[in-house]
């Protein structure tokens, strides 16, 4: 109790002071005497989780050190744990360097330039209390905190800052930014900048499970500015100077949204069983693509950006009428498909926004489609994060890894969906030296297809058979149920070998599809082509026969021409 108390009033005086200046003439500066929390050890939460270590720099301190400095750190209590000092340098010529701590008096010699942050990792994080520890030497650069600061601190943290990188601390994730970045792109609104990055990471707990099954870990994700260059990697997330005017403006961070969950994406991807060859740059779009639809519905990259549909036609939607025609129509292998970015060498590895369409209509189908409707399963895959999770998958080949996901798929929504996973791809034979950054060999046999197909025979068929065609501009009609409803021959225009369908005359429709005879030779998903989808621009080659409109449970209307 005592400790509590002391702690208590600890923060208290800092929360208090918080809001003065952060230069080195306070020699009461909240950033020189801070209580610190103990976090779960990087690796623990990590094999706990089976992601990628989430963020080493907790802490922050506040303070910049240069080389040479001789700076003396005065720790509290240790409780017999092991803490240290971490200088670290963000830019320029890059260093790091570690300085054990004890309790006491710590007198150190700086050896290298950086920002310092506190190690005080443990696996027994939860019973130990903060220590509190005062640090005389260095300068004083600050950082904000969501939950202590406001814009105005912002402001007079980026005026005052005597390094060029700024520690946001949000509730979920942590940013190492540029000062002059955050100058230019966000001078005012530090406290909305962060907080958007925090939903982003919150939609990505809850679809893990991590919100649902009590998991979300006390660790922050990461993220941090660099020269060049988007990805992620031991430290987390890393975004180019050149990306700051979206990622670091409130006004713009919706063009960045995509980029932002892809990246903090891959740490979170579930491995191996949730990220199986081919599918690295795959199942961590799951994140970007749901977190998109939630936050910016009015832009979805698969159905609205325009880029080369597999046949050098560039047209919004590009994307998904790869899939549909490529996949669908003529059969080929999920996973080696082509698209905009895959158009040759595909066959063993595909376009990555092609390979995630199936994915995405799992997830409108039974997150939106199924509201109100008794196939809802708005949860899928936080639960088959967790199975994955609980799974011991040593031994396990990327084969039987992606008939896994198939397999609980069923389970998980009892319902048999062996058509659609032939539909797509997935549940087909193959046997493949996969490309993916590393070669890997990926091999499903006739008999493993046959036994799946025969386990999932238990359950029910879902109530749409065509679920292969749900696009996010098609969704409703799947939520709602309704019928297509059109006139023969009405509101179409012919020119060079498309057809452009009004949907005054056109309503509740998922896809067209052309044939040539009884052929199926083209699908259009609805919406193509039209910004306001408004309209489908549907190919219509020499020797077509006939335009077909397709309902949601698979009926089909004649648009135009003769069965």
């Amino acid at each position: 109790m005592k400790k509590l108390i002391v702690f208590i009033i600890g923060i208290l005086g800092i929360i208090s002071s918080m809001s003065s200046q952060t230069n080195d003439a306070s020699p009461i500066s909240p950033y020189r005497v801070q209580y610190y929390e103990a976090y779960p050890p990087l690796k623990e939460t990590a094999q706990r989780l089976k992601i990628s270590n989430y963020n080493s720099f907790e802490n922050p301190t506040g303070i910049y050190f240069e080389a040479g400095d001789e700076v003396v750190l005065t720790v509290g209590d240790t409780q017999g744990q092991q803490l240290a000092l971490r200088v670290h340098s963000f830019e320029g010529e890059k260093s790091d360097h570690t300085y054990p701590l004890q309790l006491g008096e710590n007198r150190l010699a700086i050896k290298n330039k950086g920002l310092g942050y506190i190690n005080f990792f443990t696996s027994d994080w939860a019973k130990v209390d903060p220590v509190r520890i005062r640090i005389e030497g260095g300068k004083v650069n600050g950082y904000f905190d969501k939950k202590q600061h406001t814009d105005k601190e912002w402001k007079q943290l980026l005026e005052q800052a005597v390094c060029n990188i700024l520690d946001i601390k949000g509730e979920y994730v942590n940013l190492a930014y540029r000062v002059s970045s955050l100058k230019k792109y966000c001078p005012e609104k530090g406290w909305e900048l962060i907080n958007y990055y925090d939903k982003i990471i919150d939609i990505q707990h809850e679809m893990m499970g991590l919100k649902k099954y009590n998991l979300r870990p006390k660790n922050h994700m990461f993220a941090r500015e660099v020269q060049s260059g988007l990805y992620a990697d031991g430290y987390g997330a890393a975004f180019a100077y050149d990306c700051m005017n979206k990622l670091a403006s409130v006004e713009n961070i919706h063009k960045g949204v995509w980029a932002l969950a892809h990246e903090f994406g891959h740490v979170n991807q579930i491995r191996p069983g949730l990220k199986w060859v081919s599918t690295t740059e795959v199942t961590n779009n799951i994140f970007s693509v749901w977190t998109r639809y939630l936050l910016e519905p009015d832009y979805q990259n698969l159905e609205q950006e325009r880029v080369n549909d597999g046949d050098n036609n560039r047209v919004l939607g590009g994307r998904f009428n790869s899939y549909l025609n490529y996949g669908i129509v003529k059969g080929e292998q999920w996973l080696c498909q082509r698209g905009q970015d895959k158009m040759k060498g595909y066959e063993n590895g595909g376009d990555h926004f092609v390979k995630l369409c199936p994915l995405w209509q799992l997830q409108l189908y039974y997150a939106v489609a199924g509201h109100g409707n008794y196939w809802g399963k708005p949860d899928w895959f936080a639960d088959m994060a967790e199975i994955v999770r609980n799974t011991d998958e040593k031994g396990m080949d990327n084969g039987q890894l992606q008939l896994n996901f198939m397999r609980n798929m069923c389970d998980l929504v009892k319902e048999d969906l062996t058509d659609f996973f032939i539909k797509v791809g997935m549940l087909k034979p193959i046997d493949k030296d996969m490309d993916d950054y590393s070669r890997a060999q990926l091999t499903i046999t006739k008999k493993q297809c046959k036994e799946l197909v025969k386990y999932a025979s238990r359950y029910p068929k879902p109530a749409t058979p065509v679920l292969y065609y749900l696009t996010a501009n098609s969704v409703k009609s799947y939520q709602r149920r309704i019928p297509v409803e059109g006139v023969y021959n009405g509101g179409l225009t012919f020119k060079e070998g498309t057809c452009t369908v009004s949907h005054d005359y056109w309503r509740n429709v998922t896809v067209f599809e052309t044939y040539k005879g009884k052929e199926l030779t083209h699908v259009a998903m609805v919406g193509t082509d039209s910004p306001d989808r408004s309209t489908t621009l549907v190919r219509f080659p020499e020797g077509s026969t006939r335009i077909e409109a397709v309902a949601w449970d698979g009926t089909r209307t004649l648009v135009y021409g003769k069965r």
